[in-house]
């Protein structure tokens, strides 16, 4: 027998398929005409409730700055990169368990043409490669190159204007609130330091020279992430693992409001496995998966969170 009572509204969804043709037709006209038309009638309600919606939920809000400016300030940053963003992409995936393709013959390609074609490759290129990639190591306190068998197979993907929007205006409201932070403790005034050093248990020598050694590192690896994120051919990084990337500099620069302290371990590892799934949009596995590149990132939150063993091998 059918349940009574009203039928439940569907969601109306605000960027669909309409949408996201029209970022492609935006991207594809030269006619400035058309283009401001397909923007006003079609892009710009979906972006306002895209940016409203990212602001509101992660509280992306800048102090001193009212809404309606950081919001102006978020799509007219967009539109700057959205020519950068591509629905369909052949590209070359490394392939991480070789032993899944026992049968394949794997023609090999040199590393620099690999790098141009790693994102660009077309149907004329070789499925299955492998490629000698120089890597770093260190080795009494020198740097050493060697060269590191790898193997990637072609593939065509196919990309979410949505996503990438999404994804730029977050990475920039982020960058505003960071710093927005950064400007204001540099203009705090001496008193004001001293009253809060003087006054708070926390600032006692030890406890200062362990937290600021701490900062220190955790910011110089964020600043080393987002340098090879904007470096992203030299290092031949996916999309995920851009994404990735940009969640850890997220993680590393805000650490202390990610992880509580003071909660159990099963607390704290749940903390941060959520977090960069909700920055993400990925699974735990694909989250580990796309972060081997940030090895330095991964051992020092590894050796951090080895009291809970949030990141098992």
């Amino acid at each position: 027998m059918a349940k009574r009572g009203r039928k439940p509204k569907e969601k109306k969804q605000y960027f669909c398929i309409n949408e996201e043709d029209a970022i492609v037709q935006y991207i594809q006209s030269k006619d400035e005409h058309e283009k401001n038309k397909i923007f006003n009638q079609i892009l710009y309600p979906a972006l306002t409730k895209m940016i409203e919606s990212i602001i509101r939920r992660y509280k992306l809000f800048v102090p001193d700055e009212e809404f309606e400016q950081n919001f102006s300030d978020t799509i007219s940053y967009l539109l700057t990169k959205i020519n950068n963003f591509q629905p369909v992409m052949t590209i070359y995936s490394e392939i991480l368990d070789i032993k899944k393709y026992p049968d394949v013959n794997f023609i090999e390609m040199s590393y620099s043409d690999l790098r141009k074609k790693i994102r660009s490759a077309n149907e004329e290129d070789p499925e299955f490669i492998k490629v000698y990639v120089p890597t770093k190591h260190k080795r009494d306190d020198d740097d050493v190159f060697e060269h590191e068998k790898k193997y990637y197979r072609r593939e065509t993907k196919h990309y979410k204007a949505y996503s990438y929007c999404g994804t730029v205006c977050k990475n920039y409201l982020k960058s505003k609130c960071v710093q927005y932070s950064k400007g204001k403790q540099r203009n705090i005034q001496y008193d004001d330091i001293s009253d809060e050093i003087d006054n708070n248990i926390k600032y006692t020598e030890p406890q200062t020279q362990n937290t600021d050694t701490t900062s220190f590192l955790l910011e110089k690896i964020a600043n080393t992430i987002e340098d090879m994120i904007n470096d992203r051919d030299e290092h031949m990084l996916t999309e995920e693992e851009i994404i990735v990337g940009s969640a850890l500099v997220n993680l590393l620069r805000n650490w202390e409001e990610v992880l509580p302290y003071n909660g159990s371990d099963k607390l704290q590892k749940n903390a941060v496995l959520y977090f960069l799934r909700e920055e993400t949009m990925m699974s735990t596995k694909e989250v580990r998966t796309n972060m081997k590149k940030y090895k330095s990132a991964y051992y020092v939150i590894k050796e951090l969170m080895s009291r809970n063993g949030a990141f098992e091998n």
